[in-house]
This record gives structure tokens, sequence and C-alpha cells, in this order.
């Protein structure tokens, strides 16, 4: 197999829209984890059904027949479909091109998927490319449950669906509820015929989630049939959401022209006239899909993947909004302006879900209630507020947002309510009962996997750019205003107190995790990165310096930072095994790319006055140089929430996360504007 192959087959493309709903897959098709499927739709609470798996689609011309569709059972795979892919795309949308074996010009089918930005509509499409007329058999897969489960052997035998279905002139169309899901699947074609055939699909094996010790065998079941031809040059669509469209073919042109002006890659099978050798122009050489104008437009549109109404989406699949991802994400989208208003927006909701001076940890999703357990989310949003004002200059927004502030700062000082306080010298120590409130937040029988009870020194370095933050909040209102504002005298006093406290964390090279009492837990971890990124930095520029050279040497990977060194005793190589073997790598040796954007962040810093501006472009651009050849040779669609520490090359953990792909926006944005 060579190598685009190899990259395409083993990630994942996805699909989404402003609901929370995504459609995902591998570059082959062949769903791996029980979240693979066509259609997974979200209502506004953030619930998810996970709809429509696939189609068994078989293939018919005189009188010989394949099939492009591929199931995974516990001991084959069937039919194989895979043997008939020619080549996958996974950007700008899935496209998929398909052929008779041998693979021939003659018969070639290019299959597209995309999504409507606004309801839980997913598009298929399929042209005939090659030079025969072609029928088509499909009867697409329903699993119709909450996207966390799958369906028990056999359960699907004797449930009854409400159906209906209509065949006429203007397309045709079926409509099948489930009951026991309060689940909804509508679905319409431009050509053919649906007609009633009820068919179970048992078994069903995704390999992923058994490696990992979850369940991972599932029933489908098909309930219609769908049959048309295709002549030459001819296309077809079908469309399935959760709720009957009025509309479609305003609902088709809709879709199309979302990804219109997106760039196609350099070899994506057009309409070829017949002299046209399309399959030996196809690219399998690893060379450059995109320019970098194109690559950059790629790069805005994937960290819109996790853009919803008034949220942002952490991660697919399982992930809904989280405080801590919404901020850093509204952080990268900060640098258009076009999104200023949804940022604003977003800011807004979060105050008025403010609890004890802390917005959630975690808003509720998939029948979960919201959580507060977490002190970082709420200092990432006062930043937030303040680079917000930042953009708008506004003496009515300075006005709300310093108001807001000294709430939020004065509850966190007389907090009562949450395990944690502050300390005589100012700065925020955990108890040992809320050791998981930081980003590194796993617990395994509700105890925390990377205790941070203490002082962990990423919060403190936030809570020192919050005291930062309210100052430069009332500065900006005399200077928009003129009206003078002075900060509360003990929230700068409080303020001085914590970066001169800060200094216990200073191990002589690095900064100490934490700190219990005044010990310092001396490991090497991607939090002292994380603390001096911040806009103001706690410590001189030349312990920044030793602090960013350490974690070059020990933590930078192609892929991101190690969580930890691989120097520790307690550090974890590989993240794989069962999910307690996993936790326990996640945030003890795991890479972790959104930790990129904090790590170039500090080298801004350092660098920033020693290089010119090339000189610092290529610097910044060394870093991202794996993740920017990924994206523009086709090999990947987003970026993972985790990689191993050692050797990391496959993802692992979600396979879209919204911190991840803004960190590399983050980045990416700046080194443009270097290079102008």
């Amino acid at each position: 197999m060579n190598n685009y192959f190899m990259e395409t087959h083993h990630h994942e493309w996805i699909l989404s829209n402003r609901n929370g709903a995504y459609a995902l897959g591998t570059g082959n098709l062949i769903n791996q984890r029980k979240y693979h499927g066509l259609l997974i739709g979200c209502d506004d609470k953030f619930n998810r059904l996970h709809l429509v798996a696939g189609m068994e689609e078989k293939v018919e011309w005189r009188g010989e027949y394949f099939h492009l569709d591929s199931n995974n059972y516990s001991n084959c795979i069937y039919p194989e479909g895979f043997l008939y892919l020619v080549k996958p795309w996974l950007r700008p949308y899935p496209t998929f091109l398909y052929s008779a074996l041998p693979h021939q010009n003659d018969i070639l089918i290019r299959k597209e998927l995309m999504m409507d930005e606004d309801s839980n509509t997913v598009l298929v499409k399929y042209t005939n490319l090659g030079h025969h007329t072609l029928h088509f058999e499909l009867r697409p897969k329903l699993t119709m449950n909450p996207h966390h489960d799958i369906n028990a052997f056999g359960s699907l035998d004797f449930e009854e669906f409400d159906t209906s279905h209509h065949n006429d002139s203007d397309g045709c169309s079926f409509d099948a509820y489930r009951p026991a899901t309060d689940a909804r699947v509508y679905c319409h074609s431009r050509l053919g015929i649906f007609e009633p055939s009820r068919h179970v699909y048992y078994n069903v094996y995704y390999p992923w989630e058994v490696t990992k010790g979850y369940e991972g065998v599932g029933d489908q079941i098909s309930l219609y049939e769908l049959r048309f031809a295709l002549k030459v040059g001819e296309s077809n669509y079908i469309l399935f959401s959760d709720e009957p469209i009025k509309n479609p073919y305003l609902m088709v042109d809709k879709i199309i022209k979302r990804y219109e002006e997106l760039p196609l890659p350099k070899d994506w099978p057009g309409e070829p006239d017949q002299d046209y050798n399309l399959i030996a122009n196809l690219d399998y050489n690893d060379n450059l899909l995109y320019d970098q104008e194109g690559y950059m437009k790629l790069l805005d549109f994937m960290l819109r993947d996790f853009v919803t109404q008034d949220d942002i989406a952490a991660g697919y699949p399982w992930y809904g909004p989280w405080g801590r991802d919404t901020m850093i994400v509204l952080n990268a989208l900060l640098h258009n302006p076009e999104f200023y208003p949804f940022v604003e927006r977003v800011l807004k909701k979060y105050s008025h879900q403010i609890n004890e001076g802390l917005i959630p940890n975690a808003q509720s999703e998939s029948g979960r209630d919201a959580n507060y357990d977490s002190v970082d989310a709420t200092l990432w949003y006062l930043i937030l507020v303040w680079k917000m004002g930042k953009r708008k200059q506004e003496p009515a927004y300075w006005k709300d947002a310093i108001q807001l502030c000294e709430y939020i700062l004065n509850s966190i000082i007389k907090n009562e309510y949450y395990p944690f306080e502050i300390r005589n010298d100012g700065l925020i120590e955990l108890k040992p009962e809320f050791a998981h409130a930081t980003w590194m937040d796993i617990r395994i029988n509700g105890k925390a996997v990377t205790p941070r009870d203490g002082a962990p020194v990423e919060i403190n370095a936030l809570w020192y750019n919050a005291l930062c933050c309210y100052e430069a909040m009332c500065e900006s209102y005399h200077e928009s205003a003129g009206i003078v504002y002075l900060p509360k005298e003990h929230l700068t006093t409080l303020k001085l107190k914590v970066k001169t406290s800060f200094e216990k964390f200073w191990m002589g090279d690095y900064l100490a995790d934490r700190l219990i009492g005044d010990e310092q837990v001396k490991q090497i971890r991607c939090n002292a990165i994380l603390a001096l990124s911040l806009p103001w930095p706690a410590v001189d520029l030349p312990k920044m310096k030793q602090v960013f050279l350490r974690a070059e040497k020990e933590l930078l990977t192609p892929y991101g930072l190690r969580t930890l060194s691989p120097k520790d005793p307690d550090y974890h190589k590989k993240y794989f095994g069962t999910h307690e073997q996993r936790d326990l790598a996640s945030h003890n040796g795991s890479t972790r790319a959104w930790l990129l954007g904090a790590f170039c962040g500090l080298a801004l810093k350092i660098y920033r006055d020693e290089l010119d501006d090339q000189a610092l472009a290529e610097k910044l651009g060394g870093y991202v140089q794996t993740f920017r050849n990924s994206i523009r040779k086709g090999h990947i669609a987003s970026l993972a929430e985790i990689w191993d520490g050692e050797d990391p090359h496959f993802p692992k953990g979600a396979p879209a996360q919204a911190a991840s792909v803004a960190a590399l926006y983050n980045i990416e944005t700046f080194i443009a504007t270097l290079l102008r």
C-alpha cells in the first residue's frame, strides 16, 4: 500500500455543522468506530443521535456487479468495496473515486459527501465519470440510537418503525421513525425508486472500540432499497436528514454553495473528456496537493468545523462545549473580524452562567449536567474578555467588563463554595478533592490520575494574568472614555504579591509543576510553557529562555508537546490499551498538539528581538511543518487530540479537536503576517 493510502486510511474525515452534528469516517469508508457514519444529528442541548451508518452500494453494468461499500465483521470485511477505491480525498470535503477491477477509465464513479451548515442534513452525490451507463442499488443502513450506544445483537429483529415513502417525477423519498429512541431519518433522492425492503446487518464490528475495551459489535437495519441509473456524465444526489426537507433542490444548492469557494486538490477528479486518462493523472507520490493560499483556506474551514450557533464544540466525535476549550478557540477566532460578534455573544452567554465566580467547565450534553470542575476555564475567560475589549475599544464594553471582572476576582478571593483558596502569599491552592480542576482533569474511580493539588504553575500564571487584565481594562476605560477608574487597591496589591510569590516555582532552569506548601514538585511538564506564554509573564526573559530551551529538548515532538519529560519515572511513552491504561498515559507523556500554540507563543517572546521577520517565520514554521505538510499533501482532514509520547505519528483520542486546530491556525496566521 502506498504512503498516501496508508495515511488516509488511518486518518479520518469530518463533516460538521453549526448545530454540533457531524459525519465521520476513514479514508477507505470502512467504519472502524461506533461513531463513524453518514449522519449523527444534534439538538440544541447537544444530545446526539447516530442515525445513518452508511449505505450498501451495488453497481451493475452489462451484467457485471461490484460493491462500493465495506463492512467490518469479526472474521472478515464484506463486501470488499475498498478494493474498488481508486483514491480518496479528505478535504475540502470527503470525495472517493471508484472503478471496476482492474481500475480503468471506462468505469469511474465519483462519490462526494457534504453537510448543510444549519440543519442536520448530509448530501451524498454520485457522478458517472466513465464511458458506460451504470445501474445502482442502494440500501441506507440505519442505526437511530444515541451516539454513544450501539444496537445489541438481535435488538432490531422485531422492532417496529413508523415508515412511509413516495416516488414521483420530482424524486423519491422515505421517512423512518424509531419510537424507542425518538429518532427520525428522512431520505430523498433526485432519481430512482424507493421500495420497502427490510434487511438487518448483524454483528457489525468496530475494531477501534474493541481494542480500547469498549463494546464494539452492533446491528444496523435497512428499511428501503433505492434503484436508479446514471448515464455518462450524469449525477444523482441523496439527502439524509432528521427532519423532512421542504425543497430538496434548494437544499442541495445551499449545501454545494457552502464548499464552492474552497480549494480542490490538484488531482481532484473533475469532468474528463473521452480522451482524458483520469486514473493516470492521479497523484500518489506525496506531492503537495494544495498551495499555501489553499492550505490557509482549508485551515480556516477546519477551525469553523467546531463553531456552533452559540459555543464551540471541543472535539468530534464525543465532546460538546467545554469552557476552557471554548476560550482557547475564541482566541484564535479573534484573528478574523468576521467572528467578533460571535465571540462577544459567547462571552456574554458564559457571563450568565457564572456560579460562585466560576464559568462552566463543561456545558450540559448527551444527558449530562453542566459542571464547574475547573479553575482555569474562568481565568482563560477573563483574558478573552480583555482581548475582546481591545478589539472593540468601546467605553460601554469596558465599563461592563470591569464590573464583571471585579465580581469574578472577588468571588475567587472570597470563595467558600469550591475546594480551593487563596493562600497568604496570593497563590491559588487546590485542595486534594479538587486536584482534577485543571486541564489535566482525568480521574480513575474519582481520584485524579495526575493530581494538581497545591498551587499548580499554570493556574497561578493565569491568576496573575487575570489580575493584570483587570488593571489593563481600567486603563483602557480611561483611554477610550476619558473616565478615570482606579483599580481596587486590594486587587493591585494582590497582583504584586502573586508575581513575587511566583518565584517559588523557579528550580534553576525550569518551573516546578506545582507547590505543596512551598515545596516544589519538580516534574518537567508542559504546564510551565503554558504559564510563560500568557500576555504577562511572571518571570524575566532569561528565565523564560531557559524554560523554553529545556522544553524544546525534552518535550517537543513534531506533533506537539509531551505532557511529561521522558526522563521522569512516571513517563508513559505510548497511549494505548484499556480505558485505565490510556488514562494513565494521557497526561503523563502523551503528546498534545494544542500545546504548540503556547510553545510558539513563548518562542515569539524569546526570539522577537533576535530574529528578523523572515527568520522568525522560518523558525515558527519549523515547529508546525509536520502538520502543514500533512494537510497540504491531503493526508489529514483535522488535528487530533493526542499522539504517543515516543515515535508519534498516528492520531489518538478525539480525531478532530478544536484546541489543536486553533493552535495551528494561530501560529500559521501569525507567520502569514510576518511574511506580508
